[in-house]
């Protein structure tokens, strides 16, 4: 029995070292499910742009929004369930990925000194310390108007998952069986 009220998509977010890939990594495997990393879907000139420090413009963020809106379509017509790494950092960029259908967005909140540390101890990522604080400055807070699981994100990540499994079993009940039975 197909239940259209549960999600497919299930889109980590937040800014840079808030562990969207770890978790949504983690949520894939509790999901048994496939896992996307979001930032692999940004065109080669953006790479190159935050890799030279150079923060994004909004046009550059809207062919990346593009690309992975064509991944999230793509799960929810072939009614295949998926995880995916996106910062969504404006308002306007988690409507955008909402509207889409059978999304959920979660938001991994994780203080600024923690998102300083953690990407201070990254070595092979083109997104470095230095690009937090435009994220910090692009960044709008979620409102209570948004449909968004928010959960803390400096815990351990099996800790966190659980945190997130809590909140979306409690809002969609179907979610204990396995994604291809709903």
């Amino acid at each position: 029995m197909t239940n259209e009220k549960v999600p497919l998509v299930w889109v980590m977010m937040g800014v840079a070292g808030s562990g969207k890939t770890l978790i949504g990594r983690l949520w894939a495997a509790q999901l048994d499910c496939d896992f996307l990393e979001g930032d692999r879907r940004h065109p080669v000139a953006n790479i190159q742009k935050m890799a030279a420090q150079t923060p994004l413009t909004e046009g550059d963020r809207r062919q990346w929004l593009d690309a992975i809106a064509t991944e999230i379509h793509g799960a929810i017509h072939d009614h295949r369930e998926m995880v995916i790494t996106c910062s969504a950092l404006r308002h306007q960029h988690r409507q955008f990925l909402a509207a889409l259908g059978r999304v959920q967005l979660v938001w991994i909140d994780v203080p600024e000194g923690d998102l300083r540390r953690r990407l201070e101890q990254r070595g092979n990522h083109y997104m470095h310390t230095q690009m937090l604080d435009s994220q910090l400055a692009t960044f709008e807070a979620v409102q209570a108007t948004e449909s968004i699981l928010i959960v803390e994100g400096t815990g351990r990540p099996q800790d966190i998952i659980q945190k997130i499994w809590g909140q979306a079993v409690n809002q969609y009940p179907l979610l204990t069986q396995p994604w291809w039975q709903r």
